[in-house]
């Protein structure tokens, strides 16, 4: 899949398109497909726009009112559209990049800077949404869940993710309280294939955190 981005200019006065993804030559078709992908995404992004502020959870001005409702409800919708368009690996991450600026509703617009794969606000956002929401209210605030979920390696083992989704729901702790834990067990398997492990050795691991 080839998508077609909006770059910001160097001026910061406007926005450039270009089409791009893993293949280095392009055909006809692929610049078609990128359009109707395009379109597609188009409608999808006005349409969680209107249901936003319908629910009156966020402004015309991106004021957000509950910005973990503003972004499950995002990750949810945007989660959908990914089950009927399909993207490959190696394209994801143009894919979730590609959405700033698509809307000053959600987001007011393209950052200036890079910004990594794991801090971006849409990927997270699809992410979070893949938990029933009243699991993700109990967890806490989306600046909680952003800091959570920055976290490569408790993606890489969904064990370890609802392992810490359910200790931070029996110890509530707001997101700064919450990063010696997260540390802690980021640290702890930084550098541990925990998919030799079973689910008894991973408890048994997941039981002898310290932190402070």
């Amino acid at each position: 899949m080839v998508i077609k981005i909006r770059k910001k200019n160097k001026s910061g006065k406007g926005t450039s398109l270009k089409y791009k993804g893993l293949k280095k030559i392009l055909m006809p078709q692929d610049i078609k497909d990128a359009d109707k992908f395009d379109i597609s995404l188009g409608k999808t992004i006005k349409e969680i726009e209107g249901l936003l502020l319908r629910n009156k959870v966020i402004s015309k001005k991106n004021k957000k009112k509950d910005p973990l409702l503003v972004w499950y409800t995002v990750g949810k919708n945007i989660n959908k559209f990914l089950e009927k368009h399909s993207i490959i690996s190696g394209e994801e991450r143009i894919f979730w990049d590609f959405l700033y600026g698509r809307s000053s509703i959600i987001h007011k617009g393209i950052p200036v800077y890079k910004i990594s794969k794991n801090r971006n606000d849409f990927r997270t956002a699809s992410l979070l949404a893949k938990y029933p929401y009243r699991i993700v209210k109990k967890v806490g605030p989306w600046a909680l869940w952003r800091e959570i979920l920055g976290y490569e390696v408790f993606l890489k083992d969904k064990r370890i993710l609802d392992f810490i989704i359910e200790e931070l729901i029996k110890f509530p702790r707001t997101r700064d309280n919450a990063r010696p834990f997260l540390k802690a067990v980021a640290n702890k398997f930084k550098k541990i294939d925990t998919s030799v492990l079973n689910d008894r050795e991973l408890s048994q691991r997941l039981g002898f955190i310290e932190y402070k």
